[in-house]
């Protein structure tokens, strides 16, 4: 708020008579000079909540926090604040990450404007509904003719590895990560797969809302098969569904697939051959472009029971559930009418929302996946000032100046324990904002117009860098988070942690705030 400030100033009046004399001037001394004026020092910047940085006026104080803390912490903001149409759940991330996609969008809108940008290009390209919707299925139908056309399962392994290759799901996923047991060394993962659901409980429980799900995917499953002119689809969703619940039973739960110690199963690629004989893997990883003798087999019941049913499945289940990723994977850049399905199904009945994001929200999310650091250098130099990073920065030296006075100070730590948990502390990595060194994308191909297919090559540019990796020196730099997620991360095997640009303000950090709040380690 501007402040006004008004200075009197003391006039003498003074009667002139015609027939009087002008007074003397007075002497120097007793001349009036007005003051001048002292701006004042602006005010303080102000923490964004409250006085101190938290939202008092949210909470619900008529709540015994012994009974319900999140109704104590969390009710009145509760209660005023509706779930908007388009979001399955909503709160401090989500209506950050609006803030990170709106301020997005306007970086990408003025980005259209210029022919020379590749984001702009890309971003104006996936707008262009009308233009998607024109070409109709002419630009995936070389693919779908290419599935459609597998004879035997002979070629099956190859088809499985274009298909990952091009981002489509298959019976198995392969990535390359860091070794957990070598954390300076790069191998090649492989992971169960296979379901068009998120979880085997999907396909096994009793638990009537799974079983609706599950009459709900059989649909889905017929509906894009008949979209794409497949005769005999209903009977075909039920194959599918069928085999699905096949993976699903030899699939690992997730407690299981969360242990770190039975997901580590270093094998010769031999080995992997020997242990799951309905799957040439040998094929598969030689089309994917990665030159192995081993690689890390995350659960390898699940793999062997993978490639028996295979083994013994139709040619026609597994071309269809080739077909049938493909089009739910390209759903976003195919005519509207698959758009529609696939969120009908995925949004709808597996998430609860009951309205799609407009497009604009859905481009500004391809293009960060797509050209992830050409947006972000934008971002950051707008959103993401030195003064926020040099105050984060600090905070995280004074935890760690913390923790290290506390290893001094324990007693139940001898001498040579104290020197290794110094070490090991001096080896933690903060990364605050964004990285320090960015992807080159100048060997992607964005051409205006071709929504399909500036998708497919980002995908493959992205899965034919992860495949590069092998045999290189880890990317420390790398984060696997852009700048522009509403989220953090801990990376165990380079010890690391990632806090974002866009979770560093308030409510969850506020350089104004008190740091007994907000930012309270500053």
């Amino acid at each position: 708020m501007l402040r006004t400030v008004v200075f009197a100033l003391a006039t003498t009046a003074l009667a002139a008579c015609a027939n009087q004399a002008p007074p003397a001037p007075p002497p120097p001394s007793a001349v009036i000079v007005p003051a001048a004026a002292v701006p004042e020092a602006p005010p303080a910047p102000r923490p964004q909540y409250g006085s101190f940085g938290f939202d008092v006026a949210g909470m619900d104080r008529s709540t015994s926090p012994g009974e319900n803390f999140y109704q104590f912490a969390n009710g009145t903001w509760g209660r005023s604040t509706p779930i908007p149409a388009d979001k399955s759940n909503y709160g401090a991330f989500s209506f950050l990450d609006d803030l990170s996609h709106t301020r997005t969008q306007e970086i990408l809108d003025r980005a259209k404007a210029d022919p020379n940008s590749k984001i702009g290009t890309a971003y104006a390209t996936f707008l262009d509904t009308a233009a998607i919707e024109g070409k109709g299925l002419t630009p995936i139908k070389p693919w779908l003719d290419q599935v459609r056309g597998l004879k035997s399962k002979a070629g099956y392994a190859a088809l499985v590895a274009a298909a990952n290759r091009d981002g489509v799901g298959g019976p198995f996923n392969s990535v390359v990560n860091a070794d957990e047991k070598d954390p300076n060394s790069y191998i090649m993962n492989l992971v169960q797969a296979g379901l068009g659901m998120p979880d085997r409980d999907y396909y096994l429980s009793a638990d009537p809302k799974l079983g609706q799900a599950r009459t709900a995917y059989e649909k889905h499953i017929a509906a894009i098969l008949s979209l794409d002119g497949e005769a005999n689809a209903e009977v075909r969703a039920r194959a599918l569904v069928q085999f699905e619940t096949g993976i699903a039973k030899v699939s690992w739960t997730r407690v299981d697939s969360r242990d770190s110690a039975r997901t580590y199963n270093k094998m010769t690629l031999a080995a992997l051959a020997r242990s799951a004989p309905g799957f040439d893997f040998a094929t598969y990883f030689k089309a994917r472009g990665a030159n192995i003798s081993e690689l890390k087999v995350a659960q390898p019941s699940a793999v062997t029971g993978i490639a028996k049913l295979i083994g013994t499945t139709p040619l026609q289940v597994l071309k269809d559930q080739l077909l049938l990723r493909s089009l739910d994977n390209y759903a976003d850049v195919l005519p509207a009418a698959f758009d529609k399905e696939n969120f009908a199904f995925y949004g709808t009945v597996l998430s609860g929302t009951p309205q799609q994001e407009e497009r604009w929200k859905r481009a500004v999310d391809y293009t960060i996946g797509s050209l992830t650091d050409d947006v972000s250098k934008l971002y950051v130099a707008k959103y993401f000032p030195p003064e926020t990073k040099a105050a984060a920065d600090q905070m995280v030296h004074n935890i760690i100046a913390a923790m290290n006075r506390r290893i001094d100070a324990v007693d139940w730590m001898s001498p040579e324990t104290k020197v290794k948990a110094h070490a090991k502390l001096a080896a933690f990595t903060p990364r605050i904002g964004y990285p320090s060194q960015w992807h080159d994308y100048s060997t992607m191909q964005v051409v205006a117009g071709d929504a399909f297919g500036n998708e497919l090559r980002s995908i493959q540019w992205h899965s034919n860098d992860n495949l590069s990796k092998l045999g290189q020196p880890i990317r420390r730099w790398e984060w696997g988070m852009t700048p522009m997620t509403v989220n953090a991360q801990a990376n165990f095997e380079i010890v690391a942690i990632t806090f974002p640009a866009a979770i560093m303000q308030p409510p969850f950090f506020d350089l104004h705030a008190d740091p007994a709040a907000a930012g309270w380690a500053r």
